[in-house]
C-alpha cells in the first residue's frame, strides 16, 4: 500500500516531467542516494561523463533521493531509469505491476563493496576470536537463523551441532544481528534463507544508539561473548570472519575478488531498472547508456572509481545480452 500511495504522490511530478523523458536529449535517473552524501553519485557521474564523449547531445537529470522512490518514479513516468543497490522488494514489484501492467526490466550494473558504508557492503558472519569455527555453508546458515528451514531440515542450536567438540559442544549459539527491517537483513533473507522472514527465537537485535552504529554495537557484544555468532555488514574489528560456501564451490571470505566473481554467497549487486514493455525496445538513448555502463569501458570506470566493484565478465555479458 505504501508503494501505491507513493505512486499517487508522484503523479504530479510525472506530469510535470513528462515533456523531458524518453526523448533524444534527456535521461532521468532516480534511486539510490541521499542529499548531501555521496552514495553512488560519483560512479553515476563518471558513467555519464564517459557516455557524453560519444553522445554529447544527451543530458542527465539525476534525482538520487533513495531507493524507496525509485520504482515509483518508473511506473508514473517521472523517471527513465531507477538505480537500486538491491533487488526491488516484493511490494515495489507489485506496485509496479499494478501501475504499468507488466514486470519491471532490470540488469546488473555493479557489485557491492566489501565494507564501504552506503556502497552495498556484503554482510558477513563473525564469531568471537576464541571460536575455532572457520567456515559455514549457506545451508547451515539456514539451519542457524531460519525457523522455516527452506534449505534443509536440520536446526543448529548448539556449537556441537556445527561440529565443535569438548567444552564448546553443549553451548548454545547466541545470535546477534541488525534490526529485521534493515537493508542488510532483508538482503540476507533473500540470499541465504530463500526469502523466509521467520527467524530463530534465539537472537539479539541491535540498532544504532548513542552515536554508535548497529554494526559497532554488535561487534562490541560479540567480542565479549565467546559463544556468539553475528551477521554484520562490512568489516568488523576484534572478531573473526567465517568463510561461507554456497550451493557449489568452496568456502570463501568476502574480498574484492570473491564478490566480483560471485563466489562469495552474500555478495550484493547494484541494479538498474527500466520501464520496458515485454518484447518492446527501450528508448534508444536509454538503451545505449545502459549498454555503455555494462561495456568493458563502463566496468573499467567502476573498477577505478572506488567503492563499488565491477561485474564479472560473465555477469556483464549476461546484462548486455538482456538488453538485446
Amino acid at each position: 500500500m505504501a508503494s501505491l500511495a507513493l505512486g499517487v504522490a508522484l503523479g504530479a511530478q510525472a506530469q510535470a516531467a513528462s515533456a523531458m523523458g524518453g526523448g533524444a536529449g534527456a535521461i532521468r535517473i532516480w534511486g539510490h542516494g541521499h542529499k548531501g552524501e555521496d552514495y553512488i553519485l560519483t560512479l553515476l557521474r563518471a558513467w555519464e561523463d564517459g557516455f557524453r564523449k560519444t553522445h554529447p547531445e544527451v543530458r542527465f537529470d539525476d534525482e538520487l533521493n533513495g531507493n524507496a522512490s525509485a520504482i515509483g518514479g518508473l511506473f508514473t513516468g517521472a523517471a527513465d531509469l531507477a538505480i537500486l543497490d538491491r533487488e526491488a522488494s516484493f511490494i515495489e514489484v507489485d506496485a509496479y505491476q499494478q501501475g504499468a501492467g507488466y514486470d519491471p526490466f532490470r540488469i546488473a550494473v555493479a557489485r557491492g563493496s566489501v565494507g564501504t558504508t552506503h556502497h552495498a557492503p556484503a554482510p558477513a558472519i563473525y564469531v568471537n576470536e576464541a571460536n575455532p569455527l572457520s567456515q559455514l555453508s549457506v545451508q547451515q546458515l539456514d539451519g542457524i537463523f531460519d525457523a522455516d528451514h527452506r534449505l534443509g531440515t536440520q536446526s543448529y542450536r548448539t556449537w556441537g551441532d556445527l561440529g565443535l567438540t569438548g567444552a564448546w559442544a553443549a553451548k548454545p549459539i547466541q545470535l546477534y544481528m541488525p534490526e529485521i527491517q534493515s537493508a542488510e537483513v532483508q538482503f540476507f533473507e533473500r540470499a541465504a534463507l530463500q526469502g523466509s522472514q521467520k527467524f530463530s527465537c534465539c537472537m539479539k537485535l541491535f540498532e544504532g544508539k548513542d552515536g554508535a552504529t548497529a554494526e559497532a554495537r554488535i561487534e562490541a557484544a560479540l567480542a565479549k561473548d565467546k559463544y556468539g555468532l553475528a551477521l554484520v555488514a562490512g568489516g568488523a574489528a576484534g572478531v573473526k570472519a567465517v568463510a561461507l560456501a554456497g550451493a557449489e564451490g568452496k568456502a570463501v571470505l568476502p574480498s574484492p575478488e570473491t564478490i566480483t566473481a560471485g563466489s562469495y554467497p552474500l555478495a550484493r549487486t547494484v541494479y538498474v531498472y527500466a520501464n520496458r514493455k515485454p518484447k518492446a525496445a527501450t528508448p534508444e538513448n536509454v538503451a545505449e547508456f545502459l549498454a555503455y555502463i555494462v561495456s568493458a569501458e563502463g566496468q573499467a570506470i567502476v573498477a577505478r572509481t572506488g567503492g563499488y566493484l565491477p561485474l564479472s565478465p560473465e555477469l556483464a555479458a549476461k546484462s548486455r545480452e538482456a538488453l538485446k
